[in-house]
Parts: structure tokens; C-alpha cells; sequence
């Protein structure tokens, strides 16, 4: 990586590949080549000219020799890499038409695109090609969720701090607190589930506006493509712009959730918290300072949101303008986001690999939820159900006893009830008879994680059961991923043996 950031230096290991990937700059080729002249989506352009020459010949529009021969040709490509010989066409979207002029003349060449349009072709390659991406994100996104469940229950009684305002709140768990993030998951990998079934419909066949005279089968392209049945009207299958907007914000908020967690666990690794720590392969050092541990992939993470919002904000403006307007800025547009969408990719392996090797210091944690007040709520309590005052009175009976307690330099686990006496003396020109083993129970914060025994709430027998509940959701939507990705496999077999049958008529 560099001269001054190498193992067994400050740092016991060397870079991560997971953090390379994400955040090392590289050459322009590995950077930027692989987004140039639409290359994620020339696989997708492959598979349609395949489907769509089967669909033709099947449905008697071509001759057969001249589909045979087309066929054929496509066949070839494969063996040296048909991704690679579209590239080099740089004719896009229409790389496959290029090729077989080359190879057959277009009196047969010149076949291949009836009935479609650069409208449909674009569309289709948009939707199988994110399709994939999407794919990938639900199963790296199930891979982080099952490893934040696996930490989780390693830490069902690690007590710390809660915060609002970075103030001390109420205490809480480490496993309660990740649990928060298997919650935002589980929303993000049901977005991602609901989004792909308005993702998976075939525009092919749709041309540019009105679809063709001829009479194409729109369904059995989409089937040979794994789509799951059509974006019926012709119009809005090709120039309906809110999907990508919509994949734009679900990548977003996904990002926006990591983001969060790479924010605290960042502030966490501080020496001032000191609470948790990174691998060193996830840190980086300084060319200056060579005592530092920077959380390198930290800082990554928290950066992948700032990209997310940028996509999405372009996009918004290209399909501000007439719906069928903006062709070249949407190219411009859509070829950018497939950087977006693996940026995301990377990043959540990332994630995954961090909190797997994380280092947790529960006694840092439990040392700051005893020594900051966290438990004033639960003394307020106290008040109410062992003398009987309005909350509010108990509010500000405890606020006193805090502030006289920290005037005295008295740490929670050393107030009193003649303390507290004297804090209701002061509000309610009364005393009040609570003993110091009450008020000790109050401010202990591991019976104030107990106490909180509501559903959804951080004792102890609460958060096993949410674990149980966030490990069926996650079983189901892998389940849900391993079928899709059959029905996929499914299709591309059955695209294959269409056209083995259509070599070996």
C-alpha cells in the first residue's frame, strides 16, 4: 500500500483486501474501464440478441438458416469472451448486429433487430443487468445481517451506555444496540424483495413507444431472460424512469444504515471510549505519526452515502425533463450509477469483515454505564414506586440529587437516601424514606437493563427472543434469494437448450 503502512509496524497486519477494494485508489483501467462504452451492460445486450433471434425464429419471422447462422456466430463469441468482442466494437448496445455484419453481410445481419428498437434494448439491459447487482446486494446484505445476529449473541449481557445528544442516556446492551441495525437490515433487505418484483419484468418487445407490428412474443423473451412476465405498456416500459430512482433510494438507504453503524463504531474506537476496537488490517497509520491507528475502513464505509446521494440527485434532475426527452443524458446517467451499485457491493463485505474481527471491550463499556448518570431515569422510577410521587416531581427530585451529587463529587454508586432526603427536601419541603439499598438497586445499571422487560426492550430474555424473530426473517429472505438466483439459472439453461435445438434442427 505504501511506504510508511506495512505489517508489524505500528500495525500487526497488513491491508485487508476487503478495504483495498474499497478504498485503495488503483490504475484507471480497473477504476473507470470497466463502467466506459456500457460495459456492465454487455452481457445483457449478449443475452437479449440471443433470446430475441430464438423468439424470431420460433415464431417464423426469420429464416431459419439465416437465425441458425446468427446463432452461431453469438455461440463463437463465447469461447474468447463475447463481453470482450462486443467492447471492442464500441457500438454498445447495438455490438451484436456489428459483429454478425462482419462476419455474415447484413442481408442476414440486417435481420436480427425486427421489431426492436434501441428504446427496449436499453431497458432490458438495464433491468437484467441491475437485476444481478441487486441480487449480489441482497446476499451480501444477508452474509452482514447474520454476522451482526452472531455478535449479538455473544454479547447479551456486554451493558453499556446508551447516548442522545452524545450525552449519557439510559443503559443498555451491545447486543440490544445491534440489534437496532438488524432491524434497519431486515427493512433494507425487504425494500431490495419488494423492489426486484417491479424490477424483474421484461420491457423487450416494447421497442420505443408502441411495441411492433410484428407479431413478437414478448413472453417468451422475458422467460429465456429469467424476467418474471412483462412491463405491460409499451410505452412506459421503455420510458418509465421512476425504477431507477427507486433503485437509486433503496441503495441509499441501505448505505445510510451502515453509514450509521461505521459512525459510532468509529467514535467508539476512540481512546476517549475506547469501547471497541478495529483489525489492524482494517487501519491505517500516518506518514508523521507512528503511534496512530486510523480506522481506515471506518472513514470508507461512512463515504459510500456521500456517493449514493450524488447517483441519486443526478438522476432526480435527467428525469426532471419531458419523459421522452432525455436519451443521451439517461445513457450518461445510468452508465455512472453502475459504479454506485458496486461500490455498495464492496462495501458491505467490508462491513461484514469488520464487525466479524471486531474487538468489543465490555469492561470499558460497563465502566462508562456506571459513572455518567445513565440510571437517573430508573432512581425517578424509584420515586414513583416506593414513594408514591408524580413523575414529574420525580423527575426533578432526581435532577437535583444529580446535580447536588456532582457538586460533592459523589458517583452514582456512592448516593444515598440521605442524599436523595435531601434533594426532596429542597423540591418538596419534605424528605422522602427510600433506603440505600433501593436507591443503590435504582443506579445499578444492570438491573436497569432487566427492568426494561417490554417487547423489543434490552433485557436479556427480550433481546433472545428479537434475535429468534430478526434469524426467521433472515432465513426467509435468504431462502427468497437462493430461489431467484434457480429461476435465473433456470431461464439461462433454457435459453441455451433453445438454441441448441435451433442449431440441431
Amino acid at each position: 500500500m505504501s511506504v510508511y503502512r506495512s505489517a508489524n509496524i505500528r500495525l500487526t497486519d497488513g491491508v485487508r483486501p476487503e478495504l483495498a477494494e474499497v478504498c485503495l485508489p488503483g490504475p484507471d483501467e480497473s477504476v473507470l474501464g470497466q463502467y466506459a462504452r456500457m460495459g456492465p451492460q454487455l452481457d445483457a445486450f449478449h443475452a437479449f440478441d440471443k433470446a430475441h433471434l430464438v423468439m424470431l425464429l420460433e415464431a417464423g419471422l426469420l429464416p431459419a438458416g439465416d437465425a441458425r447462422a446468427m446463432l452461431q456466430v453469438l455461440r463463437g463469441l463465447e469461447a474468447s469472451g463475447a463481453t470482450a468482442a462486443r467492447a471492442a466494437t464500441a457500438e454498445h448496445m447495438h455490438s451484436g448486429e456489428a459483429i454478425l455484419t462482419d462476419t455474415l453481410g447484413t442481408e442476414v445481419a440486417g435481420k436480427l433487430h425486427l421489431g426492436r428498437s434501441s428504446g427496449d434494448l436499453l431497458t432490458v439491459s438495464f433491468r437484467f443487468t441491475l437485476r444481478a447487482r441487486l441480487l449480489r446486494m441482497a446476499d451480501e446484505l444477508n452474509a452482514l445481517r447474520r454476522v451482526i445476529l452472531e455478535l449479538a449473541r455473544e454479547h447479551l449481557d456486554t451493558v453499556m451506555p446508551g447516548s442522545t445528544h452524545l450525552q449519557h442516556a439510559q443503559p443498555g446492551t451491545f447486543a440490544h444496540y445491534l440489534l437496532a441495525y438488524a432491524s434497519a437490515f431486515d427493512r433494507d433487505a425487504e425494500r431490495v424483495r419488494q423492489y426486484f418484483e417491479r424490477l424483474n419484468l421484461s420491457p423487450a418487445g416494447a421497442a420505443i413507444l408502441n411495441g411492433s407490428e410484428f407479431p413478437l412474443n414478448r413472453a417468451r423473451v422475458a422467460s429465456l431472460l429469467g424476467f418474471d412476465g412483462l412491463a405491460l405498456n409499451t410505452r412506459d416500459a421503455v420510458w418509465g424512469r421512476d425504477l431507477e430512482t427507486e433503485a437509486h433510494t433503496v441503495a441509499l438507504l441501505l448505505a445510510g444504515n451502515f453509514n450509521r453503524l461505521a459512525e459510532d463504531l468509529m467514535l467508539w474506537s476512540a481512546p476517549e471510549f475506547g469501547w471497541v476496537e478495529c483489525a489492524d488490517g482494517f487501519c491505517g497509520t500516518s506518514s508523521i505519526m507512528p503511534q496512530k491507528k486510523n480506522p481506515n475502513a471506518l472513514e470508507c464505509l461512512k463515504g459510500v452515502v456521500a456517493t449514493m446521494t450524488g447517483h441519486l440527485v443526478s438522476t432526480a434532475m435527467v428525469h426532471k425533463n419531458p419523459s421522452a426527452v432525455p436519451v443521451f443524458e439517461w445513457v450518461r446517467s445510468m452508465s455512472d450509477a453502475w459504479r454506485g451499485y458496486d461500490e455498495i457491493n464492496s462495501a458491505l463485505p467490508l462491513m461484514r469483515a469488520v464487525m466479524q474481527s471486531l474487538a468489543v471491550h465490555p469492561e470499558r463499556m460497563a465502566h462508562s454505564a456506571s459513572r455518567h448518570w445513565a440510571t437517573a431515569t430508573d432512581l425517578a422510577s424509584a420515586l414513583v414506586k416506593h414513594a408514591g410521587l408524580p413523575w414529574r416531581a420525580a423527575h426533578q427530585v432526581t435532577g437535583i440529587a444529580v446535580r447536588l451529587a456532582m457538586e460533592q463529587g459523589v458517583h452514582p454508586h456512592q448516593v444515598d437516601a440521605a442524599l436523595v432526603a435531601h434533594a426532596a427536601q429542597r423540591h418538596l419541603g419534605r424528605p422522602l424514606q427510600l433506603s440505600d439499598t433501593q436507591i443503590r438497586e435504582a443506579l445499578d445499571p444492570q438491573a436497569s437493563v432487566e427492568r426494561h422487560r417490554m417487547p423489543g426492550g434490552p433485557a436479556r430474555d427480550r433481546v433472545m427472543e428479537a434475535l429468534d424473530l430478526h434469524a426467521e426473517c433472515l432465513a426467509s429472505d435468504e431462502t427468497w434469494s437462493e430461489q431467484v438466483h434457480r429461476r435465473i439459472d433456470d431461464a439461462a439453461a433454457r435459453l441455451e437448450s433453445a438454441i441448441d435445438a435451433a442449431l440441431e434442427a
